[in-house]
């Protein structure tokens, strides 16, 4: 029993690969697969240090027909489940022996989203009342879901996501027929919002949220714009972008794979805006309505304003040194403190040791009125 129940988690954890916890690019090397650490998936935390997540789904029983998935209801191979009871007490036994520091948890759609979702919550009131588990619990809300349901979800865990997995209604359209991009998504995600604002030590690391790139012919412009609404209207902790795989077997197999660099693009993007608080309207499109592949979005809008440019690094205002391609955040406030206190840049090399970009920034400053690099 034990040992079937551990095969079971391979195929369910494995099932889980393509939901994300966070922005690193996973690969198959950060899934241990031999038998004691299947479904241990390393997660990114502050400071890029890696967290070792138990994360898996606790059924890949799926009544919902997305096309890109592998869990889609046409494929009927390897279906799984395990008991809320499996689940707690084999995520236990790991973190116990410390080789992990939270749960993710996440299912498929067995039957409908209400007895789904009661199934995820049991697993979570396991831990926390059974076990007395006080540590980190990522919990899925599926769509449909109801909004108790989602409430005692929110209180039992740390954060929640739900998937809006495409930019417009038209675009799930195209890879789910069985879910409601408005009624199951966009209003449990208000739901969600709401709940937070009402209980705020509900889910306190906040919810998160995911777009599936590359599935259907959705731009970059649409997914931008989007996922920009839908951050500051709902008060989304992050969104993230999961490339699309064709996955032999799924109704998309034969369609091309998503280029990572185009999903690199976006999270830049957004970082632009939550790092930066640089507008949405400044993003650089072209007329197709997709970033540039080859120069990354802070260096296109610096195109886009060369007339700006060059500036003399020791007299730009701080919200022009943070759009000066090669110049991030930390360096830009070095340079202003630096300023107060009655200091100058003098050289290239100073502004390297500051941790700036020097070959980025470079045709875009002026040290002391001098010019460093020719600028186009």
């Amino acid at each position: 029993y034990y040992m079937s129940a551990y095969e079971d988690l391979k195929v369910l954890s494995d099932a889980a690969y393509y939901d994300r916890c966070n922005s690193m690019n996973y690969n198959r090397d950060n899934i241990l697969q031999n038998h004691e650490n299947t479904c241990i998936y390393n997660s990114k935390g502050a400071n890029n240090t890696e967290i070792p997540l138990f994360k898996t789904l606790l059924t890949n029983k799926c009544v919902n027909d997305c096309k890109y998935c592998i869990n889609c209801r046409g494929n009927k191979n390897m279906q799984k489940s395990l008991t809320p009871e499996q689940l707690s007490s084999m995520f236990m036994k790991y973190y116990e022996n410390s080789k992990v520091e939270g749960l993710f948890l996440s299912s498929a759609v067995a039957k409908n989203a209400d007895l789904t979702m009661e199934e995820l919550i049991h697993t979570a009131h396991i831990l926390r009342n059974k076990y007395s588990y006080k540590g980190y619990i990522h919990l899925k809300i599926i769509p449909g879901a109801s909004y108790d349901d989602i409430k005692l979800a929110m209180q039992l865990s740390d954060r929640v996501s739900i998937n809006i997995e495409s930019a417009t209604k038209d675009g799930l359209n195209d890879l789910a027929t069985t879910k409601d991009y408005d009624k199951d998504i966009l209003r449990r995600l208000s739901w969600i919002s709401k709940i937070r604002r009402r209980h705020p030590d509900f889910a306190p690391s906040g919810h998160t949220t995911q777009v599936i790139v590359g599935a259907n012919e959705e731009n970059d412009e649409q997914i931008i714009s989007q996922t920009y609404k839908l951050k500051r209207k709902y008060h989304i902790e992050n969104n993230y972008f999961s490339s699309f795989m064709p996955i032999e077997g799924t109704p998309l197999e034969d369609r091309k794979a998503n280029n990572d660099v185009r999903t690199g693009r976006l999270y830049q993007t957004q970082n632009l805006f939550d790092s930066y608080k640089i507008g949405y309207d400044e993003i650089v499109f072209n007329d197709d309505g997709y970033l540039d592949l080859k120069y990354d979005p802070k260096y296109m809008i610096a195109l886009e304003n060369k007339h700006k440019y060059p500036i003399d690094i020791n007299t730009a205002v701080y919200d022009d040194l943070i759009h000066i391609p090669g110049i991030g955040v930390k360096t830009a406030k070095t340079i202003i403190r630096m300023r107060q206190k009655g200091e100058k840049i003098k050289s290239m090399n100073q502004l390297k040791d500051m941790g700036a970009n020097t070959n980025a920034c470079k045709t875009f400053i002026k040290i002391n009125k001098s010019y460093q690099s020719t600028l186009f």
